[in-house]
């Protein structure tokens, strides 16, 4: 049974794995240069037929390559030899220099073309690191000086257009003193010009958009990572950035004849520097602890610094300090995926927030990179190797963790602005009612004794007319004085206020936006009962009618000039349950998405109602239920929230079942 509860978890890992495997195999095998069924050379011969130029070709196999001289068409034959397959060698040391990773190389290749002469295209690859290109004895092409004498290293890719036919041949004369590789290391395409140009066209154009989405998305990230003061997203956009750089080396060296130094020190650095990000940005993600963090941190910024270093030095490199640098990426690269499985998998054992996402993530890149061991002979015929897949999986399942978290960092944010705006506010509407009932007190003080004063007037008044019953003019002052008394008093009435509860915040709010609705000359009718046994704190209490009375009083004031607006809030409590209603005028126009309201105060109606949102998640809080039905020409609120038997909320007693002011 425990077996079987295993297995179950471990499924979707393992269909994650399978659909991963799947998915580099149909890379291997449909986007593959070295497995693209086309024609290629044998003993540095290759024939084309009309038929056969129907498509591009991938010139790999038997090219004849003449070591350690640079060849002219003048100076071709008679010169040592031997076959090669374009990849198979990636340097240029020799047994009389088995140290020296330099020198010079030339390539050629013999092809018999139709004789109808037409225009072909030859896609070069980045050539390291300088050559000269002849077609049929002219030279075509040529990157930086070859010559060892006046070397200059160059290199550049593109398309170079020629007409041929009949029988053509391809000289390719190289020299490098400056790469950690030499000479022809990528496959070069053939075939007429509009094929071939249109293979480099959609892989120029599907590099150019994967980096400019990847370059928005990280000014995006940036913009947010600022505003919201995340240093995380702000790795996330330095990773991206690097992302969406590292393949546009290639298009800047199409564009551009361009030195080796320090432009491939820089893709190196780019390479190197995405994994330390990688791994700092894993380590908060799956909260990783404090020695791994500085260990991991520390080994993937000493790599770069290393692999900095072996592009900077390359022109100084000798095969045995290459070889180390090729032992350390093989324990590296293995040793990188085991750490971001291990650390993503201890934090799903731990249930931490972001580690199944991550964990789905390093899954796909250490599958990745398996088959990218397995499969060492792949070069993607228009984008995407092994490594940038898994890359692009890693980081995806990083973005999208580190996004969720900025998400409900803004959307927390912006609940916690209402809040602290709700908060000031009732905090204004407390200052204002106790400044309200302290004038209301010195008000009824000065009344008291100003009273004391015409009591003993209209006394001795009443004394002096009880004397002389007929004197008329005592009269006619005693009832002239007591309506001058009456007009003062009736002029110094002060504010009248309601009294809902025990709890003044509660009763300075609903006073507060009753006699803001009157300034607006709008009507409004409170029946407020508070049943005694409710969960509600006074400050939910205080962000349930504060909100709700906000959004009453802005709809009727969207109302049409003319039109008189009507609030109503109402309560009352049967069958366990404590019911809320707040109902009001307003212009029939609701903007709703998945049956929550979006607010209007978003120009673009995008963002949903912030105060109905702070109100819904009060009340699912207290096991209630918020209804939202907007009709014809009245909208309504209702909540409905259980009454606990047993909570009794201090400072409150039971108000009268209606009370309306």
């Amino acid at each position: 049974m425990i077996m079987l509860k295993t297995l179950k978890k471990l499924i979707p890992y393992i269909l994650t794995i399978i659909l991963i495997s799947g998915f580099c195999l149909g890379l291997y095998t449909l986007n593959n240069k070295y497995t693209h069924l086309t024609l290629q050379p044998h003993l540095g011969q290759l024939t084309f037929t009309e038929a056969d130029l129907e498509d591009y070709h991938f010139l790999i196999k038997d090219w004849e390559f003449y070591p350690d001289c640079l060849l002219t068409p003048e100076a071709y034959p008679g010169t040592y030899m031997y076959y090669t397959d374009i990849g198979a060698r990636t340097r240029f040391d020799s047994s009389a220099h088995p140290k020296d990773p330099h020198g010079s190389g030339s390539y050629a290749l013999h092809l018999s073309l139709p004789e109808q002469p037409q225009i072909y295209a030859l896609e070069l690859p980045e050539i390291y690191s300088s050559y000269k290109l002849y077609i049929n004895g002219v030279l075509v092409s040529q990157a930086g000086e070859p010559s060892p004498a006046a070397y200059v290293p160059r290199t550049r890719s593109g398309l170079i257009a020629f007409e041929a036919s009949g029988d053509t041949t391809l000289l390719l004369a190289v020299t490098d003193y400056s790469h950690f590789y030499s000479g022809l290391v990528y496959p070069p395409v053939f075939g007429i010009f509009s094929k071939v140009s249109t293979l480099h066209n959609i892989r120029l154009g599907f590099t150019l958009s994967a980096s400019t989405i990847g370059l928005l998305f990280s000014l995006f990230t940036v913009y947010f990572g600022i505003r919201m003061r995340n240093k995380a997203s702000l790795l996330l956009a330095a990773l991206c950035l690097l992302m969406c750089l590292t393949p546009l080396f290639p298009v800047i060296h199409t564009l551009w004849e361009l030195p080796v130094f320090p432009w491939y020190a820089l893709e190196l650095c780019s390479i190197y520097g995405m994994m330390l990000l990688v791994i700092l940005l894993h380590n908060k993600l799956c909260d990783t602890g404090y020695y791994p963090r500085r260990i991991s941190s520390l080994i993937a910024g000493l790599f770069v610094v290393f692999a900095g270093c072996y592009g900077l030095f390359a022109s100084h490199l000798t095969v045995p300090i290459m070889r180390l640098f090729s032992r350390c990426l093989l324990f590296y690269k293995p040793g990188f995926a085991t750490y971001l499985l291990i650390t993503a998998g201890l934090a799903l054992y731990r249930k931490n927030s972001y580690s199944r996402p991550v964990f789905y993530g390093t899954i796909r890149y250490a599958t990745v990179y398996i088959w990218d061991r397995i499969l060492p002979s792949f070069e993607p015929i228009l984008y995407g190797w092994f490594a940038d897949w898994g890359s692009l999986f890693l980081v995806c399942s990083i973005g999208y963790s580190l996004w969720n978290d900025l998400v409900n960092t803004y959307i927390n944010r912006i609940a916690f602005d209402e809040e602290n705006r709700q908060i000031k506010k009732q905090m204004s509407i407390l200052k204002s009612y106790t400044q309200t009932l302290d004038e209301q007190l010195a008000l009824k003080r000065r009344m008291t004794h100003d009273f004391r004063h015409q009591l003993r007037t209209i006394s001795e008044s009443l004394t002096k007319l009880q004397a002389e019953p007929s004197n008329k003019d005592t009269l006619e002052h005693l009832q002239k004085y007591i309506e001058d008394v009456s007009m003062h008093t009736s002029s110094h009435t002060a504010l009248v206020t309601g009294n809902f509860s025990t709890d003044p915040i509660l009763d300075a709010l609903l006073n507060c936006y009753y006699h803001i609705a009157k300034e607006q000359k709008l009507q409004i009718d409170l029946r407020f009962r508070l049943p005694t046994q409710i969960s509600l704190s006074v400050d939910e209490l205080t962000r349930i009618l504060g909100n709700l009375l906000e959004n009453a009083i802005e709809a009727c004031d969207r109302l049409p000039d003319g039109e008189k607006g009507h609030i109503l809030l109402t309560t009352y409590d049967t069958d366990g349950q404590w019911f809320l209603m707040v109902e009001n005028t307003y212009d029939s126009i609701v903007y709703q998405k998945n049956h929550r309201l979006l607010s209007r105060k978003d120009s673009q109606n995008k963002r949903f109602g912030v105060g109905i949102e702070s109100v819904r998640e009060i009340v699912t809080a207290h096991g209630g239920k918020v209804d939202i039905m907007p009709m014809e020409n009245t909208f309504r609120v209702g909540i409905s929230i259980p009454i606990n038997p047993h909570t009794t909320a201090p400072g409150r007693r039971k108000a009268p079942h209606r009370h309306t002011i």
